[in-house]
């Protein structure tokens, strides 16, 4: 057996320097592979967020909406009552103004 090792130690060597890589790639393997799985349960973990933004930013759209209608209604009544003043006669709105804003 001796014999055959020294007749054969080119291939012993190679052998186990083989070996060698093969269990030291297999490693790095199982690492790249444990990253992997985490970059991934980090990715669902940022999808999730990024839906719940979406939501958020959506309800905020909405809300958006109400206020520019509200804002519409404020100015429509605004414009209704600025044409209700301005049809007045001036004796009218002398006196309009003076109930008003009466000196105390």
């Amino acid at each position: 057996m001796i014999k055959y090792l020294k007749d054969q130690y080119l291939a012993v060597i190679i052998t186990v320097i083989w070996i060698f890589f093969t269990l030291n790639n297999q490693n790095k393997n199982d690492i790249l592979i444990e990253k992997t799985r985490k970059l991934e349960s980090d990715i669902l973990i940022l999808e999730e967020k990024a839906k719940e933004s979406t939501k958020i930013i959506d309800s905020l759209s909405k809300i958006d909406t109400v206020i520019v209608n509200r804002i519409k209604t404020i100015k429509q009544k605004e414009y209704v009552q600025i044409r209700i003043i301005d049809s007045l006669p001036i004796s009218q709105l002398q006196s309009y103004f003076t109930d008003r804003y009466k000196e105390e």
